[in-house]
């Protein structure tokens, strides 16, 4: 597997702003090749900054995500990186 890691700068945005916003970057990213798992989030220190890391099942979809993000959206960075270990809770 691997993971997209991505971090934008911009305007910061109310809780119900923020919301839709992370819906739609879900619903598009869901429809990518390899779509795994992702998460969204603003930043707890500095609210004009937010945060995505998607898992995908190969390096080639990875990048193709990075690929399309790149293309269609501005003042973001964006990593991809092998999942090197997993871990979950234990119960």
């Amino acid at each position: 597997m691997w993971m997209v890691i991505g971090e934008q700068r911009g305007t910061p945005a109310g809780p119900e702003e923020r919301t839709a916003q992370f819906t739609h970057m879900a619903e598009v990213t869901r429809q990518s090749p390899g779509f795994v798992r992702g998460w969204w989030g603003a930043d707890d220190d500095d609210p004009a900054v937010t945060h995505v890391l998607v898992i995908l099942d190969t390096r080639e979809n990875a990048r193709a995500l990075r690929r399309m993000v790149e293309e269609n959206v501005t003042g973001v960075r964006l990593r991809t990186a092998a999942v090197g270990v997993e871990a979950a809770a234990t119960s």
